[in-house]
């Protein structure tokens, strides 16, 4: 039934998409998109995207937004190519998508047509999505002016007619000389796309520079302008002055043509691989419930990684349940636990996991399928969780571990928020740190709380270098035996080689320890002490970063180290040792915090004193440390320096003996101090306002239990997955996961998920081992 209806008014309808963040690609509380069968409806209202089956309806009930554009996406069928056209490599064509609209009362279960409605329907057809904008704005390049756009001297148009190349007469992709008017094609792109080279050609011909694409300018006076000699994006700050001379009225101008940015953006998206490729080996693609693969929206096989190893974690499956979303009213997408939950879902449910058949190039009947799914895309997730850090905002490659410890810091916010389960203990332990004299056995003792177990990598010999370099300098001399000499460039090898090694060797190098210089108070000198790290009990998922990236002169490089790895280890030579108390060193400091927390926060822009503060307060959480942070910004003592607070003076001996002398024990007199910070005043008050007998029974029962759980707990675990870096440089590469189901290894390669033969587990960056309770 096509009508008008009554909730066409202000109530349920914003008439105006200037600033508006629209949600048309997918439902913000399922991965339903625009694209699947039924598209998605986007509320004239809010703009919130929801699927037409649930979510869409539902928002509807809770908000009483009753009127809705429905958007369908469906791809135009291209002419397929012939056999006698395909050369070699085949380049896929990127899918042509047509829009299909209509207008629906959700509370008149109406189709409406009204021609109020017109203008805002096109509007939101021609507007970028909330998704497309952020994208866009994150790879747009921070471009400067340059030299040339500061000194660059106009001549005065001779021919004027801008509608077509000067030399072949195509109409798009034109780029205006800022010098001389001279209008010329782009680029040819790799795909035979793009145009001639006929603009390139002018500016190496004139030595003009600066071009502005046409079609990209817009009335705020803002266009694609670049510079052939600085070979980048440029800001040309009086566009519309250097326009002006060629007769274009900059305020009168629309957008008709896509930016570089956008059109990068639309490249990154449509690469697409068809084949799971695992060491020269095809893969056969998997796909249901948990083999959900995740695309990758430009750049973020990082996140892709990480998310995928944290959601295969039946901990997180069960506590980010869809029940939350069931009885929450804000909009989806800034909510934090429907974001979580609707990953969760769309992981785990293998709704999203739908196989599907690539369209071979080959027009024969016996071509050979494949099979692909699309894999959910984590738009508004993404978002949330990079909230505040415009390293992980941007869409540029990013590193795996840093993520994930950004990650694991916003699900304990979350979930402190959400008064949540604390998720973070499934990884928390507590770790004591031993330094000892080597001289005289004297140790200082330090436990704090920690959630990853690093593990150094054997680095390689010189004998292993210089073969590597030597290997590396031949094939570079019989490369540029055929090259022109203008070509050719002197040799450099920044790379590290290949080479064997094994896990166990690793936590060898963790046991030795580490060698530090410092003055011992039993030998009253200068002593070698040897660091070394313990167990104090052991977490139920032990994550174990392999710290590959290392510094060499300042320039950091990758350890391409090949790690032998078994599927099963014991820890129990990490276990805490019973030391003597005889030698304890006095002067011992206590360190409430572990070292890369500190730098953590630091890294953040915070002052040293204050960090330190911030992290002895909250026993070395980071998360609950950043939080006081920003609460007490503008409390300028927290960056006063702190008091070195020594082991030997946390107890005063001299108030020990005036309580002792007043008819109390010793042990009473400890136990009162230690409650009261040393302070003999309130350590006294404090022993006649409680029942210390029963206390000190307490905390003794507490400290046995927690020593009895440590004893009896196992030390043994299994590997339960593996994030892969691949690549041999420390500045790009690709992640890859693996991980442990149902007794076989599963490889996800962003929306890529495949059984594997023979997983690259040597190749690990991070481990995470599973206790076998």
């Amino acid at each position: 039934m096509t009508s008008i209806c009554e909730h066409i008014t202000e109530q349920h309808i914003t008439w105006s998409v200037q600033g508006q963040m629209i949600y048309k690609d997918q439902c913000t509380r399922c991965f339903v998109e625009a694209k699947s069968d039924n598209g998605i409806q986007v509320c004239l209202k809010c703009f919130n995207g929801g699927c037409i089956e649930m979510h869409s309806p539902q928002h509807s009930d809770q908000h009483n937004h009753f009127i809705v554009l429905n958007i369908r996406l469906f791809e135009i069928e291209q002419p397929q190519q012939k056999v006698e056209d395909i050369n070699k490599l085949v380049i896929a064509d990127i899918p042509q998508l047509e829009s299909e609209t209509s207008v629906t009362c959700l509370k008149c279960q109406k189709t409406l047509s009204s021609p109020e409605l017109d203008g805002l329907v096109q509007s939101i057809k021609q507007a970028n999505s909330a998704f497309k904008r952020q994208a866009i704005a994150q790879w747009e390049h921070t471009a400067q002016p340059c030299e040339h756009t500061l000194t660059m001297e106009q001549i005065p148009l001779v021919e004027k007619n801008l509608q077509k190349c000067r030399s072949c007469h195509l109409s798009s992709n034109l780029w205006l000389c800022l010098y001389c008017g001279h209008v010329g094609c782009g680029r040819k792109v790799y795909d035979g796309s793009g145009g001639n080279n006929h603009a390139v050609d002018h500016s190496k011909e004139f030595q003009h520079h600066l071009v502005v694409k046409l079609g990209t300018i817009t009335s705020d006076g803002k266009g694609d302008v670049f510079c052939y000699k600085c070979d980048d994006e440029v800001v040309d700050n009086f566009l519309k002055e250097h326009l002006a001379t060629y007769g274009i009225e900059i305020e009168k101008q629309v957008k008709t043509e896509k930016t570089i940015a956008e059109l990068t953006l639309d490249a990154n998206l449509s690469l697409q691989l068809s084949k799971l490729i695992e060491e020269g080996q095809v893969l056969d693609p998997i796909f249901g419930p948990e083999f959900t693969g995740i695309d990758n929206i430009g750049n973020t096989c990082y996140m892709n990684s990480v998310v995928q190893v944290l959601f295969s974690i039946p901990e997180f499956q069960q506590l980010y349940s869809l029940d939350h979303q069931f009885n929450c009213t804000a909009l989806p997408y800034n909510c934090v636990l429907c974001q979580i939950s609707k990953v969760n879902h769309g992981l785990n449910s293998g709704e999203f996991s739908i196989k599907k058949v690539a369209k071979s190039p080959l027009d024969t009947e016996d071509a050979k399928k494949d099979f692909y799914q699309d894999g959910i895309r984590l738009y508004d997730f993404k978002q949330l969780v990079a909230k505040g850090n415009q390293h992980f905002l941007s869409n540029h490659q990013q590193d795996a571990l840093e993520y994930w410890q950004l990650l694991n810091s916003f699900f304990q916010k979350t979930e402190k928020q959400f008064k949540l389960q604390q998720l973070s203990s499934i990884f928390s332990y507590d770790q004591t740190t031993i330094i000892k004299c080597v001289n005289c056995g004297g140790h200082k003792v330090n436990v704090v709380k920690n959630q990853e177990f690093k593990v150094p990598v054997e680095q390689p010999t010189q004998e292993q270098i210089d073969l590597y370099y030597a290997q590396e300098k031949f094939k570079y001399e019989e490369r540029i035996k055929t090259m022109r000499p203008e070509d050719i460039k002197p040799f450099e090898l920044n790379d590290l080689p290949e080479y064997d090694t094994t896990f166990e060797k690793c936590l060898q190098l963790v046991k030795e320890g580490e060698r530090v210089d410092m003055f011992c108070p039993k030998c009253q000198s200068l002593q070698l002490f040897i660091k070394q790290d313990y167990f104090k009990n052991y977490p139920k998922y032990l994550f174990v970063p392999v710290n590959r990236f290392v510094q060499e002169n300042w320039v950091p490089k990758k350890l391409n180290a090949s790690i032998k790895i078994q599927q099963f280890y014991d820890f129990v030579e990490f276990k805490e040792p019973v030391l003597q108390d005889k030698d304890v060193l006095n002067d011992q400091q206590v360190q409430e915090y572990t070292e890369d927390n500190l730098q953590n926060l630091m890294g953040m822009g915070f002052g040293e004193n204050r960090c330190k503060r911030a992290l002895i307060k909250f026993k070395n959480d980071i998360e609950a440390a950043m939080m006081y942070i920003m609460e007490s910004l503008d409390d300028p003592t927290q960056d006063q320096p702190l008091q070195q607070k020594q082991q030997g003076q946390q107890i005063n001996e001299e108030f020990v003996e005036q309580i002792v002398l007043m008819g109390f024990n010793s042990e009473q007199a400890r136990f009162a101090l230690s409650k009261t910070d040393n302070n003999l005043e309130r350590a006294m008050d404090y022993i006649f306002n409680h029942d210390l007998e029963t206390e000190m029974n307490q905390t003794q029962e507490k400290q046995q239990q927690k020593q009895d759980q440590f004893e009896n707990q196992t030390s043994k675990y299994e590997l339960f997955a593996c994030i892969v870096h691949l690549g041999k440089s420390v500045h790009c590469g690709h992640y890859v996961s693996y991980i442990k189901k149902n007794g076989e290894w599963i490889l996800y390669n962003d929306s890529k998920v495949a059984k594997s033969t023979e997983p690259a587990l040597h190749k690990g960056y991070m481990y995470i081992f599973r206790r076998l309770d």
